[in-house]
């Protein structure tokens, strides 16, 4: 949903409180400034000044988009005491004017938290299958996300996996207005159940934790490209389709279509960018000293992967492309330790911490009556629709 859909068709509208002042309702079009709207509404360009200067919210006023609303309070002599923008559904700011000071007022409308849930079989792939279970776009991402240090969603998707989701929906005046976060989640891959349940911990910080505490963000992702294709893995005797020629494969080639994000699978620090003969135009980050990640072919960089500076995991740093020795579009991408190639695959990849002994009692406490909730998701229709999808 929009939350910047205009209310109405009308642009201005104008009603007369009992006290004797009068409102002007205006929405923005496409192509109007705040000082066109100022003027329109017999409003010099010194008081419009005078307000966007009286601090960054009130300055804010000057990116004003269309379908935003302004509402406009003038006294019986037609001076502006008041200016509500309305910057989307939720979000508004007060400006109260007078002779002698300017306030301003950021306001929130509350939202109401209902909790949902979802659960489905994988039969052809996640989105779809996500889609009919009832989840949006942006929640199959997220799910992908929360489990993509235990699963590679390109490769060991198979039918009859299945998966139990515990979200919010916020709701404004009785009407669902977006999703909310996913609260606790589980997948079940070729018979391994992985599970993951929301958490704050005690300095602020949110993840998302199996039910030992232990976070389910690690040190590495297992793929840079979301839900790409294998096109060739590691081999260390391959026939090079360019060379024409046995050469061995020290890396995961991704198909993926030219200008596909590449994100880092890990932290770390960038020690080269640039060309690197068959690897075409290459990036290389090292990571906690022992490990070293390399995503070759790459059509373009992004402007954080520049040497010697530092990224998080899961920041783009490149582009899929074909440069260097490359047959079409796609992603090479080597993982190694110590200096020795390992298979991206299939490597054992290194575990983040757990949560502190002193904390996971809390934990356990916060997140028990997610956990049960999850558990009480029907699981019927998975069962059903995983035994019909293994005798199709």
């Amino acid at each position: 949903m929009d939350l910047a859909e205009p209310p109405a068709d009308v642009v201005a509208e104008e009603t007369v409180t009992p006290a004797g002042s009068q409102w002007i309702e205006h929405v923005v079009v496409s192509g109007e400034s705040l000082a066109r709207i100022f003027a329109e509404h017999g409003l010099d360009a010194k008081l419009l000044h005078r307000i966007v200067t009286s601090n960054e919210e009130a300055e804010a006023l000057a990116k004003i988009r269309p379908g935003q609303k302004l509402r406009f309070q003038f006294d019986e002599n037609h001076e502006l005491t008041k200016l509500e923008w309305h910057q989307n559904r939720v979000e508004s700011v007060t400006i109260s004017i007078s002779d002698d000071e300017i306030i301003v007022e950021q306001v929130s409308k509350a939202l109401e938290n209902r909790i949902a849930s979802a659960a489905g079989v994988i039969e052809s792939s996640l989105f779809l299958d996500g889609q009919k279970a009832g989840l949006s776009d942006g929640q199959i991402m997220k799910l992908a996300a929360i489990f993509g240090w235990d699963i590679d969603f390109a490769l060991e998707i198979r039918a009859g996996d299945h998966f139990r989701v515990l979200f919010e929906e916020q709701y404004l005046d009785g009407e669902k207005l977006r999703d909310g976060a996913i609260l606790a989640a589980e997948f079940t891959n070729r018979g391994t159940t992985y599970r993951a349940v929301r958490y704050e911990d005690s300095n602020g910080e949110v993840g998302y934790y199996d039910g030992d505490g232990h976070s389910k963000r690690r040190a590495f992702i297992r793929t840079p490209i979301k839900f790409a294709r294998v096109s060739s893995g590691y081999n260390p005797r391959r026939w090079h389709p360019v060379l024409q020629k046995w050469r061995s494969h020290k890396g995961v080639d991704y198909a993926a279509p030219t200008g596909t994000p590449v994100k880092a699978t890990g932290d770390g620090r960038v020690t080269f960018r640039g060309t690197k003969g068959g690897y075409g135009k290459t990036v290389i980050l090292e990571h906690a000293g022992k490990y070293t990640t390399l995503y070759a072919h790459l059509s373009k960089y992004s402007s954080r992967a520049s040497a010697g500076k530092r990224v998080k995991q899961g920041q783009v740093i490149g582009y899929v492309g074909k440069t260097g020795l490359a047959s079409g579009p796609h992603l090479h991408y080597e993982f190694r330790v110590a200096g020795v190639h390992q298979d991206p695959l299939r490597v054992k990849l290194p575990k983040t911490l757990a949560l502190s002994k002193t904390e996971i009692a809390t934990f356990r406490r916060a997140t028990a009556p997610l956990i049960a909730k999850l558990e009480a998701i029907p699981a019927e229709t998975m069962v059903a629709s995983a035994d019909t999808a293994k005798t199709n």
